[in-house]
Parts: C-alpha cells; structure tokens; sequence
C-alpha cells in the first residue's frame, strides 16, 4: 500500500526536473496511539474534475497500458479492513499530499528470524565501484564489499565518468540507474563512447525506475538490475558472476 503511494508521487514528478522537486514523508503517533503517516509530493497534482473518483476501481488517467486504474482503490481498502482511513489534499500545478491513519494493534505480532542464503564467495578479488549520489547508502555498500574487493565510491554521475576519463577501469561498476545532473543511463551512454567493454561491466541499483526512459531503457539492455534495498547476497552473487 505504503509502495503504491509512493510510485503515484514520483509519476506526479515531471521527468528530468528531480532538482526542482521533493517527495517527503513524515510519521508520528498521535496521543490515541494511531499511527498517521503522510506522503507530500510537489508534482503536478490532481484535476479538481476527477479528484472525487481517484478511488474509484478501474479508474485511471494513465494512457493505455500504464496502469488499470486499481492501485488507489486497493489502498483505500486495505487501509479501511484494518479500520483506518485515507485522506488527500491536492492543488493542481503544485502538487498533492496523501495523509493515512492506522489504528494501535492490539497486540504486537511475533517477529520470526529470516534465514538469509549465503552467497558464493567471488573467485578473486575486484576492483569495484559504487556510483550512487546517496552517501550513506554508498557508504554502507562500501564497508560491507570492501573485505572482498577493493572499492571506489563516487558519489554523482560526473565523479565516476571523471575517473573512467583518466584511464581507471573497473571489475564491476555498480551504479545508481536514477541520480540528478548525469543518470545512470546517462553513465552508460557516455561509456559507450569513451569505454564500451565497461558498461557489460555495469550493474544497475535502482529505489524505483519509474519514468518512461527508464522503463525503456532497463528494457533495452541485459545488465541486471537491483531493487533498493538491495539482496546482499544476490548483488555479492552478480559481482562473482562479472568477475568469473
């Protein structure tokens, strides 16, 4: 429901204009115990003559194949079989921010442990490097493939395209799909140029291609791909893979 919302604020976003916008969220509990969660976009936001149906099911302003108009419908009946509710505020040009309130649990659920697989070890140590504009993220990607490879971050589009520029080649380059200035994609065509057997090297991490060039982009080429948060031991195994 929470991933719904979020995809409807980032296709609110015009592309190519992610420097001008924001997506925020925020969450609190208020004195009763509900969790209230909003999610605030600064997009386009919604026409007054079909904001009264946007609940509707089968209801969409999305051209035809980019969604069934359902999405919307679904979250406002999971967030009401649980006896919460789902509210809205838009102005259009502006954006719109979508608020959900969800009662105390009466009882806090058993949390089970989760076996995680274990990854083949890579055969040989690699030059690796992480191009994400996310430091933190980047960061933390760093320390935990550092004790098997020797890893670079640069932290935007135009820092990995400088080190390649001066003659640095990598194992594997794993790279943001979706940054501001210089893209992913954008990494990649200029790779083509300056250095093509580097981008059969390139592996893509992604929180969320959602733009039509993205779409059409991960559809166009046969690097992999990886959802943000990413399986650590599947990215490890696609490393191996690269460097085998």
């Amino acid at each position: 429901m929470f991933i719904n919302l979020l995809v409807n604020a980032t296709e609110a976003i015009p592309e190519g204009q992610a420097d001008r916008h924001e997506i925020r969220l925020t969450t609190r509990t208020d004195a009763a115990g509900w969790a209230r969660i909003e999610i605030r976009d600064t997009g386009k936001g919604i026409p007054s003559d079909v904001a009264n149906r946007i609940f509707d099911p089968f209801f969409t302003t999305k051209p035809v194949g980019g969604g069934i108009g359902l999405g919307l419908s679904i979250c406002h009946n999971i967030i009401r079989s649980v006896g919460g509710e789902i509210t809205f505020e838009t102005e259009p040009g502006k954006g719109s921010v979508f608020r959900v309130a969800l009662p105390p649990a009466a009882k806090a659920p058993a949390v089970r442990p989760v076996s995680q697989p274990i990854a083949r070890v890579a055969t040989r140590r690699g030059r690796l490097l992480i191009v994400d504009d996310e430091v933190v993220f980047a960061n933390s990607l760093r320390r935990m493939l550092s004790r098997e490879h020797d890893v670079t971050v640069a932290n935007s589009g135009r820092a990995a395209l400088e080190l390649l520029r001066a003659g640095e080649r990598f194992d594997v380059i794993l790279c943001d799909l979706m940054m501001p200035e210089i893209t992913g994609m954008d990494v990649h065509a200029q790779l083509l140029q300056l250095a093509p057997e580097q981008t059969e090297r390139m592996i893509f991490m992604t929180g969320g291609a959602f733009s039509p060039s993205a779409r059409q982009f991960l559809d166009r080429i046969t690097n992999r791909c990886f959802d943000k948060p990413c399986d650590l031991g599947a990215l490890r195994e696609a490393i191996r893979e690269r460097l085998d």
